[in-house]
């Protein structure tokens, strides 16, 4: 225990040390709060030999210099805040100063010719725009009024885009979501994006605005011009994110000429993953390279060989109609339901245990998810509606096939001009024309899932591994029952593609209707006995 002295003297140190630091403060305060010492003070006048007859003028040049530059270093950089902007996560740049070339490959700064004014909680006003300064915008809507608005008395301005259709767009929510996309239209009442090929509305009041976003290939000049030649980290790793995007192309550019400069592992061993990937995508680019000889370059001089070929696709409610049979009600895309739809269910199933019998709780269905309405229908079995239903995304499983399986290979291997997509396709014939088209695509999804060779079906739903294409894809050392010995014809789902045969996998669980059994009247077409040849390739 210490002693009552030791204490003592301890509480006094205290005391002292709060009491010197006080001072300390209150005399700062007081620096602080001075005011400046007037010009005929001894001590703002260090020159000794100013005299009583010194008027305020001369003076004054002797104190305005040691103002002045504490003032100006803090102003100046506000003015060239360039790199900053050159180095955000949308550029993706290094901290590189900006160049000349960095700004000529940087978009072209967005004319402003429409706006969205949310004016407050209820009220909107959206239109061309006629002026606009920092305070007032002028809008002329589609009814030719013209209107004024204030800008600091609305809630927000948002300026729409223009065109031209397609361009690259970054989508902010209300919800917070963020949305990279292709832009169909910014309009007034909606917003129309096209995501991975699928096209959908967005409200306008829940979309905050829609900026321009660069390309991956402006995005790549940009990286590329804020590089170094003797940074070799900082150029595999743009080549890594190359890789990433699937611009293989660009990416074996980047690291043969970094490993001509350094020997760099890392890039050695990507090289070799990005040289696999060229060689597998190089089919890809056979259909329409094969349609163009089919059409105007046949060497046999056979005139209209393509109008010799099946032609008749789905129609556009058809399509419509197999993504309501395939919906995952557990992760449906975005739908619509027509209210004449929802009145025909409450009226023709009325007497089912599925719809209520009290008014308020039928017009509730009209404010239902339209998840649980579909949901009811099935339930109903009210297949004479399904077709009512608007499926305006792709169902899960539908994805998967269009990614995965139908452009991925089936396609650049299956589909081909000279292979199953030609006048000598045999039992199986796939459309190759236009083939991102949806009623192409599902046209294709309906052959494969209704055709059978040798009784055997091309699909398996039962075991997906011994569906007919599957089998037909593997390496005929891998097959259990390998593909005909045929000119031309390189396996697709080897090895170095498992992940492929992984989707194919899910992609066939995935499928609600086993055998392609929709309500829709459609014969697969077979090209048993081709009239004519094509002498450019191999008889099959």
């Amino acid at each position: 225990m210490r002693s009552l002295a030791q204490v003592c003297f301890r509480n006094t140190q205290v005391a002292v040390r709060w009491r010197f630091m006080h001072l300390a403060i209150f005399a700062a305060l007081l620096l602080w709060c001075e005011p400046p010492v007037p010009a005929t003070s001894p001590a703002a006048t260090p020159i000794p030999t100013v005299t009583p007859a010194s008027t305020t003028p001369p003076i004054t040049p002797v104190l305005a210099p040691p103002l002045a530059p504490p003032l100006a270093p803090p102003l100046a950089p506000t003015d060239t805040p360039v790199p900053a902007s050159t180095t955000t996560a949308d550029t993706q740049s290094t901290d590189k100063p900006t160049t000349e070339k960095m700004s000529i490959d940087a978009p072209v700064a967005e004319v402003h010719k429409r706006a969205y004014i949310i004016i407050d909680r209820f009220t909107t006003a959206a239109g061309v725009i006629e002026s606009e300064t920092d305070e007032v915008i002028v809008l002329r809507d589609g009814k030719a009024r013209v209107r004024s608005f204030a800008k600091a008395r609305v809630i927000s301005v948002c300026y729409l885009l223009e065109g031209p259709e397609g361009r690259r767009v970054r989508a902010v929510f209300n919800d917070g979501r963020v949305i990279v996309a292709s832009l169909i239209e910014d309009g007034y009442e909606e917003v129309t994006l096209e995501i991975d090929g699928i096209r959908t509305k967005y409200a306008r009041a829940a979309v905050n605005e829609v900026r321009a976003y660069p390309t991956d290939k402006e995005l790549y000049l940009r990286f590329r011009a804020s590089i170094e030649p003797d940074q070799y980290a900082a150029r595999f790793t743009m080549a890594f994110w190359l890789y990433n995007k699937k611009m293989y192309v660009e990416a074996k550019t980047e690291l043969e000429s970094l490993l001509e400069a350094t020997n760099h592992f890392e890039a050695k061993k990507l090289l070799v993953e990005i040289n696999a990937q060229l060689a597998l995508m190089t089919p890809l680019e056979e259909p329409a390279e094969n349609i163009e000889r089919v059409e105007s370059d046949d060497p046999s001089g056979a005139p209209g060989l393509r109008d010799q070929l099946p032609s008749k696709l789905l129609t556009d409610s058809e399509v419509n109609l197999i993504r309501v049979y395939e919906l995952d009600l557990s992760d449906p895309p975005r739908m619509q339901i027509p209210e004449s739809t929802i009145r025909k269910m409450l009226e023709k199933y009325a007497d089912s245990a599925l719809i209520p019998s009290q008014t308020s709780e039928k017009t509730a269905f009209f404010s239902k998810d339209p998840a649980e309405l579909v949901r009811t229908l099935f339930a109903l079995k009210a297949r004479e509606l399904y077709g009512e239903v608007e499926v305006l995304g792709e169902p899960r499983g539908l994805n998967t096939f269009r990614q995965r399986v139908h452009n991925a290979w089936l396609i650049g291997n299956c589909a081909t001009s000279r292979c199953h997509g030609g006048a000598d396709a045999g039992r199986l014939f796939l459309h190759n024309r236009n083939a991102k088209d949806d009623n192409v695509r599902y046209t294709n999804l309906l052959i494969l899932l209704r055709t059978s060779i040798d009784t055997l079906p091309l699909i398996d739903f039962d075991k997906p591994t011994d569906s007919l294409i599957y089998q037909y894809a593997l390496p005929r050392s891998e097959a259990r029952r390998p593909h005909p010995d045929v000119r031309g014809w390189e396996p697709v789902l080897h090895r170095n593609r498992r992940s492929l045969q992984e989707d194919f996998i899910d992609w066939v669980r995935s499928m609600r209707v086993p055998a392609g059994g929709y309500p829709i009247e459609y014969e697969p077409p077979a090209l048993k006995s081709p009239d004519q040849v094509d002498q450019t390739g191999p008889d099959r």
